[in-house]
């Protein structure tokens, strides 16, 4: 009887540690969000580029001073905004101050720019590379950061695409322990984006 009493707790332990575990997994975001393209709307901003954005996001106009668009869920902790600037205010002011490269093409030097400027900012930063070269038919480039930022650790899948006049920053963001399950959805995002002309 004592041994019949002894394997039923040693069973009752080991399955309140594996609820325990599968509650500890289940909050950890460790599923990666898959959404239908149902589950996007396409947004047009100025009249200039169009991105599909998952429907759970909303506009929000507090994010970004210079974002001219703006799109979170608070809840998920996802947001995406986009900035774009003329290509060649870009490049006088990049020559004045003798930090543009010309060995290097337009996209190198301002995704380069704009990666540096954003992780002068973050501790423990890592930037990664896609090795991607091309977003709808326009030169592109796209990286992974991870850092911490004011005490939280932040993931960013970042795009920036070059069209003819302006140069795009596509910034996606949510909490580090989140980027996992997000990353698809924010290939997505960056990926979708098209200019109307």
């Amino acid at each position: 009887m004592k041994k019949l009493v002894v394997v039923f707790i040693l069973l009752s332990l080991f399955s309140c540690k594996e609820i325990i575990k599968g509650v500890v997994n289940a909050g950890s975001n460790a599923t990666v969000e898959k959404l239908d393209p149902s589950e996007y709307n396409e947004v047009v901003t100025d009249s200039l580029f169009e991105l599909s954005l998952p429907s759970y996001m909303k506009t929000l106009s507090n994010l970004n001073d210079d974002a001219s668009l703006q799109y979170a869920n608070i809840f998920k902790e996802t947001y995406t905004i986009v900035i774009y600037e003329n290509k060649q205010d870009f490049i006088d002011s990049f020559k004045e101050y003798n930090e543009y490269d010309e060995a290097i093409p337009f996209i190198d030097n301002y995704s380069r720019a704009q990666t540096n400027f954003i992780t002068e900012g973050l501790t423990n930063k890592q930037v990664i590379p896609y090795n991607l070269t091309e977003i709808g038919g326009l030169d592109a480039r796209q990286i992974m950061m991870k850092g911490s930022l004011d005490g939280q650790d932040i993931g960013y899948v970042m795009g920036y695409v070059e069209g003819k006049e302006n140069v795009y920053m596509i910034m996606t963001w949510t909490l580090l322990e989140k980027l996992n399950k997000y990353e698809e959805t924010f290939e997505g995002i960056i990926g979708s984006f098209k200019l109307m002309n």
